[in-house]
């Protein structure tokens, strides 16, 4: 375990998710990637290093969760924040699963995938498109 990995209170799931972060009263948004996650906090990820508020709503569609966050660390392109608030979940009861609890399911990691492969291709997640054959 890192010394990083002692200090967080609950434990992180890596994750290829796309985020959002809203601030200056909800007129100014930036995309990002949540690269890790847990109840307490996350690392986001920017294609290129970017300054980012202080605090902020970090907005996370395909969780359908909106956290109020604050930046603990940065280092360019990756920003640790910790979360002010209770998971708030838009819609939806769903709780963030722990850190290999449960298996991730096959429309997740697909769309995960497509986000990646976006990403090192230089384009938008909309244009990727993957087929899933199972066969012999």
């Amino acid at each position: 375990m890192n010394p990083a990995e002692q200090r967080r209170a609950t434990p992180r799931s890596r994750t290829l998710l796309e985020g959002q972060i809203v601030y200056n009263n909800r007129l100014s948004r930036m995309e990002c990637i949540v690269r890790d996650l847990s109840e307490t906090g996350a690392c986001l990820v920017f294609s290129q290093p970017v300054k980012v508020p202080r605090e902020f709503e970090l907005q996370i569609p395909k969780k359908k969760l909106i956290r109020h966050a604050q930046i603990m660390w940065y280092d360019g392109q990756h920003h640790g924040v910790m979360f002010l608030d209770e998971a708030s979940v838009a819609e939806s009861g769903a709780k963030l699963p722990a850190s290999g609890s449960e298996a991730a399911s096959v429309p997740e990691i697909l769309d995960e995938t497509r986000l990646r492969i976006a990403q090192l291709l230089g384009v938008s997640v909309d244009v990727i498109q993957l087929k899933l054959g199972i066969g012999k």
